[in-house]
């Protein structure tokens, strides 16, 4: 048992509800919910009784709790001995603008960020996760691929956090292209013309047929794929914030909801996210505004 597992287990005794402090501590129930089953199989005794309104302490679980707190406390006197305000925020994510941005404000705010940019498969985020390089990954997941993400996260001992859910996604072609102007557009009928993109997509997503076409073009970064979409042939597929639109380009809306997109922070089971980590998940929520 570790000093985060403590603080877990306070904190459900705070809210009364393993579901209320899976919110505060922003993982996923059922991954806090296997957290207090090792925890009491360790210890030897039922912490938790549980209720229809919860979880109540039980009598050796009161006790315990009081000595968890005293334990926090005392930890807590160590950290404040560091001469320096650890503000490290440790992250690998999957190329985004958006994404990196967001990022350059918040170490703005004096945090340190150790990113990690990719421009290639996904995979290579929750390796990164999984090998402890980093604590947190952030990727995009299509809506249809999302149960497939879960359980492959799931293997790995990895647990995920969505960050934003059902994003639109937007055909993005040059304004003399002849699908510009239209009001909406379905994939199939984006099957008919070459795509370009520099963020791929996993092995088993709805999408890998479009992207693994002879006629698809990957380049490195956002300003090649404007490049390519300007000789009026190519189309993209993005998700749109209200910084990120170029007048350059007309953005159609794709039908269907399989087709939005979640980003997704990802991270090891038994990890709660530090103080740091929580501000930010939340200044990106607070920042990045799609349309």
């Amino acid at each position: 048992m570790e000093i985060h597992h403590l603080k877990q287990l306070i904190a459900i005794s705070q809210c009364g509800s393993i579901n209320k402090a899976s919110q505060r501590l922003y993982i996923s129930q059922p991954s806090l919910n296997n957290i207090v089953k090792r925890c009491e199989k360790e210890l030897g005794f039922t912490i938790f009784m549980r209720t229809p309104k919860g979880v109540k302490l039980t009598e050796k679980g009161e006790e315990f709790i009081k000595i968890a707190q005293n334990i926090i406390a005392e930890y807590k006197k160590i950290e404040d001995l560091s001469s320096t305000n650890n503000k490290t925020v440790s992250i690998s994510f999957i190329y985004l603008s958006y994404i990196l941005e967001a990022l350059l404000k918040f170490q703005d705010q004096g945090f340190l960020v150790s990113d990690m940019l990719r421009r290639t498969e996904p995979s290579e985020t929750i390796n990164d996760v999984v090998s402890q390089k980093v604590r947190i990954g952030i990727m995009p997941v299509y809506q249809a691929d999302l149960n497939e993400f879960a359980e492959e996260i799931r293997q790995y001992s990895l647990q995920y956090l969505m960050l934003f859910e059902a994003v639109q996604i937007y055909a993005i072609v040059s304004q003399t292209h002849s699908l510009a102007g239209k009001k909406s557009i379905s994939i199939s009928e984006t099957l008919e013309y070459p795509l370009t993109y520099y963020t791929a997509v996993p092995e088993k997503s709805v999408l890998r047929n479009i992207y693994d076409s002879k006629r698809s073009l990957k380049v490195q970064n956002r300003d090649e794929l404007f490049l390519v979409l300007k000789n009026n042939k190519h189309i993209s597929l993005l998700t749109l914030t209200s910084h990120s639109k170029n007048p350059e380009f007309y953005y159609i809306p794709v039908i269907g909801n399989e087709f939005k997109m979640n980003i997704c922070a990802i991270f090891l089971s038994d990890t709660i996210p530090t103080k740091q980590e929580i501000e930010m998940i939340k200044f990106l929520k607070s920042t990045i505004h799609f349309i």
